[in-house]
This record gives structure tokens, C-alpha cells and sequence, in this order.
């Protein structure tokens, strides 16, 4: 069972500004807000939208001594469907392909593994309120 962990918060007046300027898309709007997110919880940001082939996984960082893949969705709110259901069990064997390529192109020697959500919503791209599930897979 995955653990939740929930947090709120703003975006300054200028990141919405820049954000609304440069007329950037939602998904990587919310992929910046978990990056200061679990930045803000200490963690050791390893990659950001790390490409292979097959697809692309959001964020890798290290939490103490465990790898964690962590995907994020990204809704506006009111929102038909909350963003945690847009990762069905295809998304998430991608993403554990995705993992085990990564590691085998980085040489890492197994290390604990962990797979989080990200979901975030927000009216306006200023307000957001994250709900971190830790091990969904």
C-alpha cells in the first residue's frame, strides 16, 4: 500500500508571470513544482526527464539511500478526473522498463528502488496542493 503524503502552496507572483509569458504547458509547469518539492524535502535530484527509446521517466532522485522514480501528473482543477488515475498498469510497466534501463546504462549496483506519484492540482498555476504517494507500484 502506498503512503500519502499531502502539502500545499504558492508559486510566486514572477514564476506565475514567467510561466504565464512564456506560455508554458501544465505538464512541465507541475514537473518544476515536484522538482522544488522534493527538493524542499532534502532530496539528491539524480534526473529530470530522462529519455530513453521508449519513453521518458519525470524525476529520479535519491531519498537517503534509495532510488526513486517518481511520475508526475498534473491536472487543472476543476478537473473531471484527479491526476492520480491517468497511470494505469501499462504507465507503470513502462515506467519500471524505463528504471531498469536506466540503472543498467548508469552501472548501478542494485540499489533499493522505489516507485512514487506525483499528482498535483491547480486552479490558476499559482495555488497547488500535491499529493505524494510513496511506493504506488
Amino acid at each position: 500500500m502506498a503512503e500519502l503524503k499531502t502539502a500545499r502552496g504558492r508559486v510566486g507572483r514572477i514564476q506565475t508571470w514567467l510561466a504565464r509569458r512564456r506560455k508554458t504547458r501544465l505538464g512541465p509547469w507541475g514537473e518544476w513544482v515536484a522538482l522544488r518539492y522534493l527538493q524542499h524535502l532534502g532530496w539528491d535530484i539524480v534526473a529530470r526527464n530522462w529519455t530513453s527509446g521508449r519513453g521518458e521517466l519525470d524525476l529520479i532522485a535519491y531519498d537517503g539511500t534509495t532510488l526513486v522514480f517518481a511520475e508526475v501528473k498534473t491536472r487543472r482543477t476543476p478537473s473531471p478526473l484527479p491526476p492520480e488515475y491517468a497511470v494505469g498498469e501499462e504507465k507503470k510497466d513502462q515506467i519500471e522498463r524505463l528504471a531498469y534501463r536506466f540503472i543498467y546504462r548508469h552501472e548501478l549496483d542494485e540499489p533499493p528502488l522505489r516507485f512514487d506519484l506525483i499528482a498535483i492540482d491547480t486552479p490558476d498555476r499559482r495555488s497547488f496542493e500535491i499529493r505524494h504517494y510513496r511506493g504506488f507500484m
